[in-house]
């Protein structure tokens, strides 16, 4: 079992960027499906209120939270000479898909990472600390970004969607800026305390602004 569950990890981290992309926004998506699923058995109908709200909102949500914020992690570390990609993990990827189709609790995303290999060795943290701010730091922005979009526009449904797609993003941040375990916060809390204290205080300031806390 276990030299299966290593092919499968082999292929799945040789896999191309874009097909590991893809299969990572589709483990995300299945929460919609799981949405959808859950309206036709409690009400026997799907409304438009449910393919929008059920649907749309949390995949599209989701994708615009978790893909930039990979890529950013991506871009930095390129910018600082280190090879990264974005890579699948059969575990994550299957943990993922199950747990969003069958969880009611949220959504869940352990698909992949931004695999970094540098030739050197930052003595004091700060490639580290900065690939991993990167991360957060645009999930802050797009929160920013959307909360004001949706106090500008004048469509209640447009509207609607940019507070949840801010909300997210805002609750992406600080769960990733937790100081702990592999999260992007631990290395950001090595690197520079006050950049990571600025940071996770932004991301519960917009968490409070959509009503999260």
């Amino acid at each position: 079992m276990s030299r299966k569950l290593e092919y499968w990890e082999y292929e799945f981290r040789n896999l191309s960027e874009i097909t590991s992309i893809l299969l990572a926004v589709f483990s995300v998506a299945v929460v919609g499906i799981r949405n959808l699923i859950a309206a036709l058995v409690t009400t026997h109908v799907i409304t438009t209120f449910d393919f929008i709200g059920g649907f749309i909102f949390p995949v599209v949500a989701a994708v615009l939270a978790i893909i930039p914020h990979e890529i950013a992690h991506r871009q930095v570390a390129r910018r600082y000479g280190c090879y990264s990609r974005f890579t699948l993990s059969f575990t994550g990827f299957l943990a993922t898909t199950i747990i969003n189709l069958i969880a009611f609790f949220g959504l869940v995303f352990f698909s992949g990472y931004t695999l970094i290999a540098c030739r050197f060795f930052s003595a004091d943290n700060e490639i580290n600390g900065k690939t991993a701010a990167a991360g957060p730091a645009t999930n802050i922005a797009l929160a920013l970004l959307f909360y004001v979009l949706s106090h500008v526009t004048p469509f209640f449904l447009l509207n609607l969607f940019f507070f949840y797609v801010s909300a997210f993003n805002a609750f992406v941040a600080f769960f990733n800026l937790l100081p702990f375990w592999v999260l992007d916060g631990l290395k950001v809390f090595k690197w520079n305390i006050a950049v990571w204290a600025i940071m996770i205080v932004i991301s519960l300031a917009i968490m409070f602004l959509t009503g999260q806390i």
